[in-house]
């Protein structure tokens, strides 16, 4: 394989990878953030404590919110 050949093959993984939008980031990143306060919410809330169930209420209401905006985003928003 010549040298050519090589460097664009290295190349085209990166040019074809899509490049996420802004809303997308932050919606992904906001599942994200629900489902670490959620679980967190859960191992404390196994030991009856009372910071436990805020977390998870938390996570249920930032997930949901994440959701929304995620499904909102449409079939041409999403990255495959």
């Amino acid at each position: 394989m010549s040298e050519a050949t090589e460097a664009s093959d290295d190349a085209a993984p990166k040019a074809g990878a899509a490049r996420l939008s802004r809303d997308e980031r932050r919606a992904r990143l906001m599942i994200l953030v629900g489902t670490i306060l959620m679980l967190v919410g859960i191992a404390l809330g196994v030991t009856d404590d009372d910071i436990g169930r805020f977390l998870i209420v938390g996570g249920v209401v930032t997930l949901f919110v994440a959701l929304h905006r995620f499904g909102r985003l449409g079939a041409g928003g999403a990255a495959a």
